[in-house]
């Protein structure tokens, strides 16, 4: 699901494609079997939405120091979040 994320996938079909496209390459990261949608969706039932919450924030302390002293071109008194405000697309006569 990270990879999903990552590569800006939007379905689990294109999860599937994308990663059946890089097969060979696929143990590096530890995925030794075909990729399959519906083990995709149970992955993606099973994952405690938290998992990606303490990751987020792992990323972030490492990313603080790292970025502390770089200029932003503005004169700021406190911290900045930057946000996804990704925009879901849902069909009106379904979701009213």
């Amino acid at each position: 699901m990270a990879f999903a994320q990552l590569t800006y996938r939007e379905s689990l079909r294109g999860i599937e494609a994308c990663l059946r496209s890089q097969n060979s390459k696929l143990y590096h990261i530890g995925i030794r079997a075909t990729i399959s949608r519906s083990t995709l969706a149970q992955a993606n039932e099973q994952r405690d939405w938290r998992i990606h919450c303490d990751f987020a924030h792992s990323l972030i302390k490492i990313a603080r120091p790292l970025y502390a002293k770089g200029k932003l071109g503005l004169d700021l008194d406190h911290t900045i979040y930057a946000l996804d405000a990704t925009t879901i697309e849902l069909c009106l006569s379904v979701f009213p």
